[in-house]
């Protein structure tokens, strides 16, 4: 062979080995600097950044309620007395800090006022805000102390100043409920809730407040009572004045052929003038089941408080429950009871004539009466309890169906420190899980919330210390709703059971095959461009 033809096929194996290598090169380069890197953003899980370092430090973020407290005497020394004595109580209190500030009040101004519209005339010129209070000394009073309808405290000039403070203490400030109401959110094992919280609803933003009257005895009893009449009269302005707690709805309905599903006992107590039938206190519970079947109290999201009237039928009645011990359980010419975050059953006993007549009698309910029951029920099942009795201590009687100044901010501050221990909670749940599980979708709506949840609890702890009651509440209700709301998102479950190591056992067999040949080519490339 020639030099020539040598030199030919010598170029063109070059030439060749030249293309060949450029080929691998782009090879490598699609699938390597582009086929790999597309497919993992592709198949990679969409998760926003969260705020974790902020969520972890809610472990360490105290919730403190300021709250300014007038405290307005005859002379300087007992004001000035009372003053210390409320600073030192309540000075290593978990939840509030006080700012106690006292004046001088004249006693001919005190001694001109004899009722309690004109003392609560004097403790308007001291302009109180939500969420203050004001201890005020008084002459012409009947008890040591009388808490009245706004945010006033009246006490004697004898009283003890201990007294001032326990009153204070235990049936506004609540100052302890509400450490228990915290400690038992954040740690369950270690405390119980009291009896009042165990009784009221948890917290939500919306109730359903549902009226039913239940009629076991249709053809025989006819029921005069129009139940949107009573919701709009008697309930709805009640709800009105702490509608800043959350959205009330009202609904009503009639329940026909419902018997109480619990045969009573026959019984003769001469107190009662003669034969009736008795329920034990024991099997009350037994009665909410079947109820609660037929009362559909479940057609809404929101919590449902169920009010009950029940007409006892002829062949059952009177009807009246008895306690365990055997004697009647109610000292009101009324039968009734309460389940604790369920509702109120009141009995509505038919009257004597009615059930000896033998033809269908109309009756008509005493709606004083038995809305009188259902709201005090109504407010014992929201959280505003009746004071537990203190001797020489008592409170100015409601006024209609409007709750007292003082036990609308007691309950805002019970709502305040519930929802922010929640949403704290609830957000550092759902950093946790995100974080342990990387498969967890996290979208920009998602992430939008637990931001903005975490803002709010911030910005509501701040309003509380600075004595903005109002405001941090609803702050605090903004942060527990949206909290939830990230919490419960459906977008969450989006790929939590499509773990990585499915994903790549899916994927592996499709570029195995493609890239044994890219990779071994790499070595052909390196010893093209690095001969030696």
């Amino acid at each position: 062979m020639s030099n020539s033809q040598e030199d030919a096929v010598g170029h063109d194996t070059a030439t060749d080995e030249k293309y060949r290598t450029y080929a691998s090169i782009s090879f490598a380069v699609l699938l390597l600097g582009v086929g790999i890197p597309l497919w993992w953003y592709t198949t990679a899980v969409p998760r926003v950044p969260l705020p974790y370092s902020g969520i972890a430090a809610l472990s360490h973020h105290e919730t403190k309620i300021q709250t300014d407290i007038i405290v307005a005497a005859l002379s300087k020394e007992r004001a000035e007395q009372l003053a210390q004595e409320i600073k030192s109580f309540f000075e290593d209190s978990e939840i509030y800090s006080l700012r106690v500030r006292f004046e001088v009040v004249s006693r001919n101004l005190m001694s001109s006022a004899f009722t309690t519209n004109e003392l609560e005339t004097i403790a308007y010129s001291f302009n109180l805000k939500m969420g203050n209070l004001l201890l005020l000394e008084a002459l012409n009073l009947n008890e040591e102390i009388l808490v009245g309808s706004n945010r006033t405290v009246f006490f004697a000039p004898d009283t003890d100043v201990k007294k001032v403070t326990e009153i204070v203490s235990k049936w506004i400030l609540r100052d302890k409920s509400l450490a228990l109401t915290k400690n038992a959110l954040t740690h369950p094992t270690e405390y119980s809730l009291d009896k009042e919280n165990r009784r009221r609803f948890p917290t939500s933003p919306a109730y359903d407040v549902l009226l039913t009257l239940v009629n076991p005895d249709p053809e025989k009893l006819k029921v005069n009572w129009s139940l949107p009449t009573i919701a709009d009269v008697y309930l709805q302005p009640f709800l009105n004045e702490i509608s800043l707690v959350a959205d009330f709805h009202i609904k009503s309905q009639w329940l026909y052929l419902v018997p109480l599903n619990v045969k009573p006992k026959e019984v003769y107590d001469s107190s009662i003038l003669g034969r009736h039938f008795a329920l034990s206190e024991d099997i009350l519970p037994q009665l909410i089941t079947p109820l609660e079947k037929k009362l559909a109290s479940q057609v809404s999201l929101h919590p449902c408080i169920n009010l009950v009237a029940y007409v006892v039928p002829c062949e059952e009645g009177p009807l009246h429950i008895y306690s365990r011990n055997g004697h009647r359980a109610q000292t009101v010419n009324i039968e009734a009871f309460h389940s604790p975050r369920w509702g109120g059953v009141v009995i509505i006993n038919p009257p004597v004539d009615a059930c000896i007549s033998t033809k269908p009698v109309e009756i008509t309910p005493n709606d004083a009466t038995v809305i009188g029951v259902f709201f005090a029920q109504l407010r014992l099942l929201l959280g505003i309890p009746d004071p537990t009795p203190i001797p020489g201590a008592a409170v100015v009687p409601l006024f209609g169906f409007k709750p007292r100044e003082w036990e609308l901010d007691t309950l805002l501050r019970v709502r305040a420190v519930e929802q922010l221990t929640s949403a704290k909670l609830t957000l550092q749940s759902l950093a946790q899980l995100l974080e342990e599980i990387s498969n967890i979708v996290i979208t920009e709506t998602v992430g939008n919330r637990i931001k903005n949840a975490l803002n709010f609890v911030e910005e509501s702890s701040a309003l509380l210390q600075s004595g903005n009651l109002r405001d941090g509440f609803l702050k605090s209700k903004e942060a527990f709703a949206t909290a939830e709301a990230a919490f419960t998102d459906p977008s969450l479950l989006a790929l939590l059971y499509f773990p990585d190591d499915q994903k790549y056992a899916v994927y592996i067999p499709l570029f195995l095959p493609v890239m044994i040949p890219v990779l071994l080519s790499l070595k052909n490339i390196r010893q093209y461009y690095f001969p030696r």
